[in-house]
């Protein structure tokens, strides 16, 4: 139980984060389709559980690849594993709103 309260406490924490950086807020693109870029999703899934690994992974591409889905694949996964997640998105045509925290 203290184990749960722990989490309520740290979700409240993180909530009340990111309520302070405005109401006007982006979400999260989409997820990857069902069985698609599994490949992919594997080896970052892999990269993330190495404790002595990389802390930051880079995703690159081209415009319409599905980088912003490929990352919110990341996110929804680490999130289904209770896992703490914060994920920015950035859109040039929106520069002043902030994104959503998971």
């Amino acid at each position: 139980m203290a184990k749960n309260a722990k989490a309520a406490s740290d979700k409240k924490e993180l909530d009340d984060l990111v309520s302070a950086l405005g109401e006007d807020r982006l979400p999260l693109r989409k997820s990857c389709m069902e069985g698609t870029r599994t490949a992919i999703l594997q080896e970052i899934e892999i990269k993330i559980k190495k404790v002595d690994g990389p802390n930051m992974i880079w995703i690159r591409g081209s415009p319409g690849v599905g980088k912003s889905a490929l990352a919110a694949s990341v996110a929804n996964r680490l999130v289904d594993q209770n896992r703490h997640v914060i994920a920015f998105r950035f859109d040039r045509t929106q520069s002043t709103v902030t994104t959503n925290a998971l």
